[in-house]
């Protein structure tokens, strides 16, 4: 019994739950499934067993049953870590962070059945559900002790680097959202071509629909991140390639990044495969997880220059 609630064990569920719940979000957004149950929550059209069963009511109603375990495996995780794990200086501040997101989220979600919110307010929720996993990731990082699996406590990142990192993780929230919008607003296919809306007409912006600006203002956000990290890893390499978890761990963070913009073509390519789309929003949670590890890292040597 005790190795099933160890705290590794514990960790390891948290993380692969709130991946889940990532990706069961987005499968409910792309399915257009976000009222399979109607304006009930938490039952199922008032039902704890729905009688009348459709795809859509799966869909929703397998995201909420998974969001709710999930949520008591995190509160599990924090008990754990603030149990044994407090003498890390993060540690509360991730349970902390942790639990008022997943709350926020909860409401969220709970907020989209009961009430009309606008497509703005609906694209809120999966930013809020990227802090809520990056919380969790990390606080399994402190569980499983990486710093000395890695030996992080004698890394150096120098202050344009660290400056870079707190900016892309502020730039990427405004990408994520911006997917966001493009999914809650049904703007996935408008645009036939890639990169270009048109191909043939790749500059005739001023033809574009509401719908198109906003697939095309991703795709230029999401672009410009991509050379970002891309422009970081160049730099990393050529002025600090001494520190290897940094050059290895950013490389990793531009694998990421590259695999992200590929799908995120391939969703273009394939007219929306479902599995492609979920691979996409995978792969920018993982990349913001480790981005805010980065941030974490650096927020340490910054503690010890003081």
């Amino acid at each position: 019994m005790k190795k099933i609630f160890h705290p590794k064990v514990t960790a390891i569920v948290s993380v692969i739950s709130m991946l889940f719940v990532l990706v069961g979000g987005a499968l409910v957004t792309k399915t257009g499934s976000g009222l399979g149950c109607g304006r009930s929550w938490p039952l199922c059209h008032g039902q704890i067993i729905p009688s009348n069963i459709n795809l859509e009511l799966i869909i929703e109603y397998s995201h909420r049953l998974v969001s709710g375990l999930a949520i008591i495996i995190i509160l599990l995780l924090s008990y754990q870590a603030w149990k044994h794990f407090r003498h890390v200086r993060e540690t509360k501040f991730l349970i902390i962070v942790t639990l008022i997101f997943i709350v926020i989220q909860s409401l969220l979600g709970a907020g989209a059945v009961l009430f009309e919110q606008s497509d703005l307010i609906k694209a809120l929720h999966f930013g809020i559900s990227l802090i809520s996993f990056a919380s969790v990731f990390l606080l399994a990082t402190i569980i499983f002790n990486l710093d000395k699996t890695f030996n992080t406590a004698t890394i150096n990142i120098p202050k344009s680097i660290r400056i870079h990192f707190y900016s892309l993780f502020v730039y990427t929230l405004i990408v994520v959202y911006t997917g966001a919008l493009v999914r809650h607003k049904q703007s996935s296919l408008v645009c036939g071509g890639w990169p270009f809306c048109s191909n043939d007409q790749p500059f005739n912006i001023g033809a574009y629909s509401l719908e198109q600006a906003i697939q095309m203002g991703h795709r230029v956000l999401a672009g410009v991140l991509f050379i970002w990290v891309i422009g970081l890893l160049i730099h990393i390499y050529k002025n600090h390639r001494h520190e290897k978890f940094l050059v290895r761990g950013w490389l990793i963070a531009t694998l990421l990044i590259f695999a992200q913009v590929v799908l995120g073509a391939l969703i273009i390519i394939t007219i929306l495969n479902p599995v492609i789309a979920l691979m996409h929003a995978i792969m920018i949670s993982l990349f913001f997880a480790l981005l805010c590890y980065f941030i974490m890292l650096a927020l340490r040597v910054v503690k010890k220059e003081k």
